[in-house]
């Protein structure tokens, strides 16, 4: 008992520097448990995001930025990949499927993603959960259809058969559109709770037809800009060119920039 009382007897003649003590324990106690709680949500976020996925490929780069921009959809690529380059990581005998990814435009705040059909077959989120449309269907080989995600189409009050202009670059407000070639809505994703509900799918023949006459980052003006009906045609003679150079000539396709692929290992 003695030395409780005494003990008690120093605490109350220290008793600004033992508050300060405890004061300092619980901040660091709140502090560590901040720091478990926010490092157990990012990684759950993840998980929840994609799921089924081994692989992500992207160009040179830090791998933290090639998982931001390429699953969560924050930041952009420091550079593309070539199609070849996706064709061979997509050929390779181990990889089961492969999607490509390329990114780059936005519409009123929403990011743009430029895919295939690939995408919406295989892409898994949360428990390995597929895609699912809640209006409409994916888009086909027109260029200029797109799928948006629910968040998407839930802001901005789209249906189906809407039409909405893209605009180029990732800011809110852009000084460039893309005003002569319109997308129409074609489906509406069921929500997921994950970036996709924030994103506008299109075609890669979209994301193409889009800059077909853009030179050096700038589009063109007066009689050479091409307009939705003639970058179609261009779409479908580039395909028809390309198969037959496949075929005949074993001749690679027109070089296309991805930002990313993902893939799975079987």
């Amino acid at each position: 008992m003695y030395l409780l009382r005494l003990a008690l007897a120093s605490l109350d003649n220290r008793r600004f520097t033992a508050i300060l003590t405890v004061f300092a324990i619980a901040l660091s106690v709140c502090l560590l448990l901040a720091v478990e709680r926010v490092r157990t949500e990012a990684r759950a976020s993840f998980a929840s995001t994609i799921s089924g996925t081994d692989l992500i490929v992207g160009a040179r780069s830090g791998s933290v930025n090639l998982l931001l921009y390429s699953v969560f959809r924050i930041g952009n690529a420091t550079n593309n990949i070539r199609w070849e380059s996706f064709e061979h990581f997509a050929k390779h005998p181990r990889v089961s499927w492969a999607i490509p990814i390329s990114l780059g435009d936005s519409h009123r705040g929403y990011r743009v993603m430029g895919t295939s059909s690939a995408y919406f077959v295989h892409y898994r989120y949360g428990r390995k959960q597929h895609l699912q449309l809640a209006q409409g269907r994916p888009f086909a080989e027109d260029p200029f259809e797109v799928v948006l995600g629910a968040e998407v189409a839930e802001a901005l009050k789209y249906t189906l058969d809407d039409q909405l202009v893209l605009a180029h670059g990732v800011a809110t407000v852009s000084l460039v559109k893309h005003d002569d070639k319109p997308f129409r809505v074609v489906g509406i994703l069921k929500r997921t709770g994950t970036p996709v509900d924030r994103t506008l799918h299109i075609n890669l023949a979209g994301m193409q037809a889009l800059h077909i006459d853009w030179r050096s980052g700038m589009p063109a003006r007066g009689a050479a800009r091409i307009d939705a009906e003639q970058a179609v045609l261009a779409a479908i003679a580039r395909a028809q060119r390309v198969a037959v150079d496949r075929h005949n000539l074993g001749v690679r396709p027109e070089r296309l920039g991805l930002d990313a692929a993902i893939a799975l290992d079987e």
